[in-house]
């Protein structure tokens, strides 16, 4: 078969002196590597703002009662919307959702000031596909300030993006409306309206400073939380394949998305917290629908095997690790392998307190006091095959002498030369 042709790059910003197909791509390749470095200042100089007008509000300005409970709401409202929309809906499909349901959770995950459901969605496949890797939008392995935040002031560059599937995306009307009219739609419902709810009792002023700026900075956080916090603490009940982990006040935080493990391993299923006991109001409301309304017609779940499957080999894991803590013995591959007879000279010749159990040779000189059938029973058999004594014979041995014998190990006999 013949070999495909190299297509040459193609760059109308190459130097003119570039002739050599070698010294382009590694021009080109520069280039990419820094446009992944590159600061993105409109989209940090907005955060910073935010966060600073955030926090003057907080210090200077008194809100209404009335304002810091509408404030609470639209919190509360946003990140549903982020939570139960943008991630289990649509980056997901952890569930089908009815159009009328849609438009409403296009609308929360808006006041949310996180991006176009379309762009946060492909973003966070991305993250899931190639998870604490350079491919990762706000990889763990970078480091916890560059998770939580610091991807927000590098410009987008994600060269794999474009393996991510957004068909379902472009089908959807509710996505498509409202990545067109995006800024408008952010601006109107998560500046314009706390404003003029909050002036209804005479303070537009707080409406716009605690609804509308103070709420997307707890929001924003919240949700950085999951992208941080929840790849550094907690638990890995399910797998250890990446830095995904869950506990139960981040759970708390983020309503519910804080059982990352269980996520990233069945991103597939409409809970996170897949527990009864786990803390997931995302999931309930999720739930609730689908039984009482004719808003979710379908959820996913994992099959309660493959579940429990994940969680005894996790279980299988740690306690491989843990065993690594203490001496199991002499690997039976190191040991000397002697003949049946050379066992025997040992033992005749030269005074050895040595013993056959199976196919290995014990020394239980440092043992045998401790015996708990006495010293004089090891003794008879000294020089000798005592396999069928150990199993049975004279007494049915327990699983730890079984293991303790490994500690005692100095050889291994032929199997051709062991005395039947």
């Amino acid at each position: 078969m013949a070999a495909a042709p190299v297509k040459k790059p193609n760059d109308s910003s190459l130097p003119s002196s570039f002739n050599d197909d070698i010294q382009k791509q590694k021009y080109i390749n520069k280039k990419q590597s820094h446009a992944g470095n590159e600061a993105w200042w409109i989209n940090g100089a907005f955060v910073i703002i935010v966060h600073i007008v955030s926090l003057l509000s907080f210090l200077t300005y008194t809100a209404d009662r009335k304002t810091w409970v509408m404030t609470f709401v639209i919190c509360q409202l946003a990140m549903f919307g982020i939570t139960v929309g943008y991630h289990r809906l649509w980056s997901h499909r952890a569930y089908e959702a009815e159009l009328p349901l849609r438009v409403v959770l296009g609308l929360l995950g808006t006041l949310g000031f996180q991006g176009s459901i379309k762009w946060w969605v492909l973003r966070h496949r991305l993250h899931h596909r190639w998870t604490d890797t350079e491919h990762d939008p706000y990889s763990a392995a970078k480091g916890f300030w560059f998770s939580h935040m610091g991807w927000i002031f590098k410009r987008p560059h994600y060269p794999r993006l474009k393996l991510v599937d957004a068909s379902d995306l472009n089908a959807d009307p509710v996505v498509r409306f409202q990545h067109k009219y995006y800024v408008l739609l952010a601006l109107s419902c998560g500046l314009g309206i706390p404003t003029m709810i909050a002036s209804l009792w005479g303070d537009a002023l707080g409406g716009f400073l605690y609804g509308g700026i103070l709420s997307r900075t707890i929001i924003w956080h919240s949700t950085f939380c999951i992208n941080s916090f929840a790849h550094w603490a907690g638990e890995q009940l399910y797998s250890n394949e990446v830095s995904a982990r869950g506990n139960l006040l981040l759970a708390m935080m983020t309503h519910g998305e804080g059982y990352h493990n269980f996520h990233h391993e069945f991103p597939k299923d409409f809970r996170n917290g897949y527990r009864l006991c786990d803390w997931d109001p995302s999931k309930w409301i999720i739930f609730t629908l689908h039984k009482l309304t004719n808003q979710v017609p379908n959820v996913s779940r994992v099959p309660e095997n493959e579940v429990r499957k994940a969680m005894v080999n996790m279980e299988i894991i740690k306690a491989q690790e843990k065993s690594k803590k203490y001496d199991w013995g002499i690997d039976p591959s190191s040991l000397p392998v002697i003949t049946y007879e050379q066992y025997k000279q040992k033992q005749e010749q030269e005074g050895k307190e040595w013993i056959l159990v199976d196919e290995y040779v014990l020394d239980v000189s440092s043992f045998k006091d401790d015996h708990p059938g006495g010293a004089k029973i090891l003794k008879n058999y000294y020089g000798k095959d005592s396999t069928k004594a150990f199993h049975g014979g004279l007494n049915d041995h327990s699983k730890a002498a079984n293991t303790m014998t490994a500690m005692f190990r100095v050889a291994k006999i032929e199997k051709s030369q062991k005395e039947e």
